[in-house]
């Protein structure tokens, strides 16, 4: 479910790598990348439509990344177009790839030797390769986008879901030849192929095969003979010229793209989900004001001074395990992104340690292993192993995870927002928006101070505030207290190497050697800001029960330092991202769902509130999860493809507590 293979493979005498499974070659001994122009750039006539293309981004699928090879070159391609006409609509180039077996990273560092002309795409993509799960990986490449899919195309394909139905202008049909990987060329897979191809997309392959000529006509493609490329007397290429009407699968989760004419978005909210969606549509080129309700951005649950990044892995829930893990590594590239900008702050790539402090907590790190996921993101260890992992003794062993950190939360945020600024994004502080109204052109916020502002489209970003419109009242979140304890350094507190996680966490010290970071607690239902002493001292007794240790006695929260924020939470402990259900009318439509599916009668789209959207309920794991969910809401917006697979789109969506018992037949209050 989660473990990825890679290919094994060798080189031959011309330098062209050479899958040891399937005994065939990646690209032409001849010249591959002649072959890449020829058989896929020119049998999509890609130049020639974007030419004269009004669209804002195109979409490329292809099937078998290999080496990257037609990316490189298409991307080289696209950034020529870009370059000639600036001025074009075209701005964006989307490039879905599905590869089932990923070459290891010192195979595709010998590969690109082939092709010095694409070192910095080559590198910029070493530099990012991973050990993947199966599901979708997305990497920037400036104005280029690469979504790789890891895993079986005949399973990842449909996972592009409902959403992407008539939404890629061509396809590059590769992988090995049909004889070499029958498994993969078959009638599915031209099926969905047809079924995701936009209304006179194109597909262009190396193969002339008679059983995949007949496949792609009888799913719907018309048919193009072409010169083969080399010594190939002939190969493929096709469009669609009809269209056939795909009944959607869940009807009830599917979201339309925005409708917008100035890109002029409001987001309400000054903390990391507000700030990472900021950035996202920025760079799509919209026009973005912000909200913020305090006096500087970060003061609620994005203000800590240190706050840990890590996956949540010990959910029940496998999606949402999927959905950390995929969150983590974008993540990454977000910290890599802030660091390249000049963004200042403080953060250390330390590790996280998860200790198995009771029965339960073994239990739940048991199950972790069980997932037998890659090395470089969690590890099963002994007692001495993780004592020595941490720098200091442990009574007991658990897990690491080698790619955690620790981060300033409210520098981050602050100074992130800062750089924005400089980009022309506008902040409005202490500006609380109560209100929202409809209108023709978009929506009216209302302020604390009776001012109104317009703006074509909303995001609410506001955390645990969410649900005071009346828009959002219906929705099941509610808010969590948590104060964060600092306290003064020690002899042996600052032998501490990782991030330690028990019932609570505790920072290494900080960059000034001074302090670290101990808590949280946790107060379901509780909006509360106020210093407590009670959950002061408990976040300094659950350490010391926990892991008793001499040196945990040096823990000492008696100065009486701590910060308290109130995080947003919802009871399966999922973040929601989308678009804003309308309820009313959405238990109008599905108060009889149940009935509906079992008499298989139709069932229509969810009606949402146009252009208004949230991203909420990121509980603990705001810092991990933020810079995904925004990433993938402004593709959304935009009618862009998502970064993740339909199961965790759908596990994401802020109606899914509402569809499950409309599912069962159950009321919805």
């Amino acid at each position: 479910m989660f473990t990825i293979q890679h290919a094994k493979i060798h080189f031959n005498e011309e330098n062209t790598p050479v899958s040891d499974k399937f005994d065939d070659v990646y690209f032409s001994n001849q010249d591959g990348l002649a072959e890449t122009h020829y058989v896929f750039l020119e049998g999509n006539q890609l130049w020639e439509r974007w030419v004269n293309y009004q669209e804002a981004h195109f979409v490329i699928a292809e099937t078998g990344f290999g080496t990257g090879l037609n990316f490189f070159a298409v991307t080289t391609l696209f950034r020529e177009f870009r370059h000639k006409y600036p001025d074009s609509p075209l701005k964006r180039l989307y490039f879905i790839s599905f590869e089932k077996y990923p070459l290891p990273l010192d195979a595709l560092q010998q590969a690109h030797l082939a092709y010095p002309q694409f070192s910095r795409l080559t590198q910029h993509l070493q530099q990012r390769w991973l050990n993947p799960i199966q599901g979708c990986y997305r990497f920037h490449f400036d104005e280029t986008t690469l979504d790789l899919w890891f895993g079986d195309v005949a399973e990842n394909l449909p996972q592009l879901g409902d959403y992407m139905n008539g939404k890629i202008d061509a396809w590059f049909l590769d992988g090995f030849a049909p004889s070499k990987n029958p498994d993969m060329w078959n009638e599915r897979l031209y099926q969905q192929m047809f079924r995701f191809t936009k209304f006179q997309g194109t597909f262009a392959t190396f193969t002339a095969a008679s059983a995949v000529r007949k496949g792609l006509e009888t799913a719907g493609f018309d048919m193009t003979k072409r010169k083969g490329f080399g010594k190939k007397r002939e190969c493929l290429s096709g469009q669609k010229t009809h269209e056939k009407l795909t009944a959607l699968s869940a009807p009830w989760f599917h979201s339309q793209p925005a409708n917008l004419k100035e890109q002029d978005i409001a987001i309400i909210g000054g903390g990391i989900a507000s700030l990472c969606t900021a950035i996202s549509l920025v760079k799509r080129g919209a026009k973005i004001t912000i909200y913020c309700e305090d006096e500087q951005t970060a003061l609620n649950a994005s203000g800590n001074k240190q706050g840990a990044f890590y996956p949540q892995l010990s959910d029940d829930n496998e999606r949402n395990i999927r959905f950390y893990i995929h969150a983590f590594a974008y993540g990454h590239q977000f910290l890599q992104w802030a660091t390249q900008q000049q963004i200042e702050f403080e953060h250390e790539l330390c590790g996280v340690s998860l200790c198995a402090y009771n029965e339960k907590a073994e239990s739940k790190l048991n199950k972790i292993a069980e997932l037998n996921l890659p090395s470089d993101l969690y590890q099963s260890l002994s007692q001495t192993e993780l004592s020595e992992k941490i720098g200091l003794p442990l009574p007991f062993g658990g897990g690491f995870i080698p790619q955690g950190a620790w981060l300033a939360p409210r520098q981050l945020v602050q100074h992130a927002f800062a750089f924005l600024e400089k980009q022309g994004v506008q902040i409005k502080r202490s500006q609380k928006v109560t209100a929202l109204s409809q209108t023709e052109l978009g929506w009216q916020l209302k302020t604390a101070e009776n001012e109104t502002f317009s703006h074509e489209l909303v995001v609410l970003a506001n955390g645990h505030k969410l649900t005071e419109f009346e828009q959002t009242q219906k929705l099941p979140l509610y808010p969590v207290r948590g104060q964060v304890s600092q306290i003064p350094t020690s002899e042996n507190l600052l032998k501490l190497k990782t991030v330690l996680c028990y019932d609570g966490y505790l920072t290494p010290v900080d960059q000034a050697k001074a302090s670290h970071c101990i808590g949280a607690s946790h107060v379901r239902d509780n909006a509360t800001r106020e210093f407590s002493l009670t959950e002061q001292q408990e976040n300094q007794q659950k350490i010391q029960q926990n892991i008793p240790e001499d040196w945990t006695k040096e823990v000492d929260t008696s100065g009486n330092l701590a910060r308290i924020g109130v995080r947003c939470s919802v009871r399966d402990l999922t973040p929601m991202m989308g678009a804003v259900p309308h309820f009313s009318a959405q238990q109008t439509q599905y108060q009889n769902l149940f009935n509906l599916r079992r008499r298989k009668q139709p069932i229509g789209q969810a009606t949402n509130y146009p252009n208004l959207y949230l991203i909420g309920a990121l509980g603990s794991r705001g810092l991990t999860s933020a810079p995904f969910l925004g990433e993938t809401l402004a593709s959304l917006i935009y009618g862009e493809p998502l970064p993740m697979s339909e199961d965790l789109i759908h596990n994401l969506m802020p109606n899914r507590s509402w569809v499950r018992r409309w599912l069962k037949g159950a009321e919805v209050k």
